[in-house]
């Protein structure tokens, strides 16, 4: 019996011993999950590329639509159209992929979808702040071009106002004539 025991007690031994320890297991997790350089890189480039599909996608369809558009609507807000989805929908799917992760790291592909999210956003506020240059840029060029308008229509109303003038004074010298005739006179002192 007791060579029994001792020769159980060996075999918890070696039972124990052939077991990974404590430390072992954690340096195997934690390599297990870091994700290797090559994946976050991929993850990114498809991310990326994911982004920008969406985001090109995005603004053919906003063009078609202009296109198409019968009222004009869409004709007219194209570029902020163009830029609401990618840059709304970039934040709101980037918020929701930070919510999801926890305390571990991320992985890849979860990364890869960060990316996506923030390339769209980033894309779509860039799309939007360019839409305002532009839309600056044009009110700029109407608002001096009506300014002009304005300028030279003030130079013709005073040309105008001079000839009106000129045009009364004629007006009141032929009505002095015109009455010396009838007076009598032929506006030359009286005689005919």
């Amino acid at each position: 019996m007791a060579t029994i025991a001792g020769n159980m007690a060996v075999d918890m031994q070696g039972e124990r011993s052939s077991k990974p320890s404590k430390k072992e297991k954690d340096k195997k997790d934690k390599l297990a999950a870091e994700p290797s350089k090559l994946k976050i890189g991929l993850s990114d480039l498809g991310g990326m590329a994911a982004a920008q599909g969406l985001n090109e996608g995005w603004s053919y369809l906003m063009r078609v639509a202009g296109r198409a558009s019968v009222d004009g609507f869409v004709a007219e807000n194209n570029d902020y159209l163009q830029a609401s989805f990618p840059a709304i929908g970039g934040l709101l799917w980037y918020l929701i992929e930070l919510y999801g992760v926890g305390k571990a790291p991320p992985g890849s592909f979860k990364m890869g979808r960060m990316e996506a999210a923030k390339v769209l956003g980033n894309l779509g506020m860039s799309k939007f702040f360019q839409a305002i240059r532009s839309r600056g840029a044009a009110t700029k060029r109407e608002l001096e071009l009506a300014q002009a308008d304005a300028q030279k229509a003030i130079a013709d109303n005073k040309v105008m106002a001079e000839n009106l003038e000129k045009l009364k004074v004629a007006l009141k010298e032929s009505a002095e004539r015109e009455a010396q005739l009838k007076r009598g006179g032929n506006g030359n002192g009286g005689t005919r």
